[in-house]
């Protein structure tokens, strides 16, 4: 491929995973350090939400009206967890049913501040959302990531998540994934 091919090429799809909504059942409860606080969305966490979500590397287009819109869905508003130090949100993800199945959530958004990475943060708030999708009878729990995001893939892998194969460059890029995330340690 030459180099004005690959600057036009499209970025490759979101990689797709899934798990049984039940599984949710035998993750352990979910806990931060002291210094954190792990509950769910509350009204008036839309300024540092949005903070956040730039801050982890989210679209610049994240404004605190655009989170009090996504949470405007009750699923949403209901099933989001976050982790707050202080009056800040340091890892957050939302709770979002899908909107062509009644039975499927997803696990969206998932994001912890560069400064707090590393302390089981976005565990907490994932299994947050898994055990509000497995105890709300969903059959499963979906998210979207990227071949990059390999701390984020190694938490989903560690959670249950597993590949699924939504086009034919799937099994390469996963194999990739894997081959990194091995060396990785």
């Amino acid at each position: 491929m030459t180099a004005e091919a690959r600057e036009s090429a499209p970025e490759p799809k979101q990689l797709s995973m899934s798990v049984p909504a039940c599984s949710a059942a035998g993750i352990p409860a979910a806990r931060v350090p002291g210094a954190y606080e792990l509950r769910r969305y509350r009204l008036g966490d839309e300024d540092s939400w949005q903070g956040l979500l730039r801050a982890g590397g989210f679209a610049e287009d994240w404004t605190s009206r655009t989170v009090a819109e996504y949470v405007r869905d009750p699923v949403r508003r209901a099933g989001s967890w976050v982790v707050a130090s202080g009056d800040d949100l340091v890892s957050a993800t939302f709770a979002t049913p899908d909107a062509q199945c009644a039975e499927i959530g997803f696990l969206d958004y998932v994001v912890t501040h560069p400064d707090h990475r590393g302390k089981g943060l976005g565990r907490a708030v994932c299994t947050g959302v898994m055990k509000f999708f497995g105890g709300r009878g969903y059959r499963s729990i979906r998210l979207l990531t990227d071949d990059w995001r390999l701390p984020a893939i190694r938490l989903y892998l560690s959670l249950g998540f597993q590949p699924e194969m939504t086009r034919g460059d799937m099994p390469g890029r996963w194999r990739e994934i894997r081959k990194k995330l091995a060396e990785a340690g």
